[in-house]
């Protein structure tokens, strides 16, 4: 199979989830809860109507696959007694960024090792997230990864988000390559929908996010633990199919 480029998704494939979102939107809500005055009954269910929860992370949540957009409309089915809904939105969304540019990212093992050896097998690199331009920006520069992405397609309020395949049309269109010669990377079945309606010829889960297998199984070509997988010794895993 001819792959000459790859779209990764970020939370869950090059990032870990949950380890890295979990205190973010936890100082969101602490933010949210003393903006508002809000007691201690709401907790849970902010946290909830995110797909927080204590055990895992709901990989169907807006945390998990929505934007920023989309997490703060289920704050405020929490909150619904905010007027303003189009202030929140923008408060919540700058308040994630702030305290996602305050607190660490962590890279799944492996991440910075594999993307050079795909830049050493002249394959080219894009981001597709459903996070914004700059905390996608922020996660890149801090890990080291910024240098090998050809492509960063995030949350800016102008591009349709995934699961719509604008991200792919403007990775193909800059780098004048088809969407069958494009594989994406990803965590959730967003990402596989995102592949499908882009028309990516190869789609790969990874079972480092808060997708399982049972989830991926059926709608990934190949399924990974994690995107250091990617390499079985010297070769790309998709080299014979």
């Amino acid at each position: 199979m001819l792959i000459k480029g790859i779209l990764f998704d970020k939370d869950g494939t090059l990032l870990e989830f949950a380890r890295t979102w979990r205190p973010i939107a936890l100082e969101v809500i602490n933010r949210l809860r003393k903006r508002y005055g809000l007691d201690d009954s709401y907790q849970q269910r902010l946290e909830q109507a995110i797909g927080l929860y204590s055990q895992h992370i709901d990989s169907g949540g807006s945390l998990s696959g929505g934007t920023n957009k989309d997490v703060a409309l289920d704050f405020l089915s929490v909150c619904s007694f905010i007027s303003d809904q189009e202030e929140f939105i923008s408060w919540s969304t700058a308040t994630f960024n702030e305290v996602a540019s305050e607190l660490p990212f962590y890279p799944v093992a492996g991440v910075l090792e594999t993307i050079r050896r795909l830049k050493e097998n002249n394959i080219l690199i894009g981001l597709s997230t459903a996070d914004s331009l700059i905390n996608a920006t922020l996660f890149l520069k801090k890990t080291g990864l910024y240098q090998y992405f050809d492509y960063i397609g995030a949350d800016d309020g102008q591009v349709e988000p995934k699961p719509a395949p604008d991200y792919m049309y403007n990775f193909c269109n800059l780098y004048g390559i088809k969407a069958k010669e494009v594989g994406v990377i990803g965590d959730t079945l967003v990402d596989m929908e995102f592949a499908d309606k882009g028309g990516a010829g190869l789609k790969i889960g990874v079972l480092s996010g808060t997708g399982t297998r049972e989830i991926l199984e059926g709608q990934a070509d190949l399924i990974i633990s994690g995107v250091k997988d990617i390499f079985v010794d010297d070769k790309l895993i998709w080299e014979d199919l």
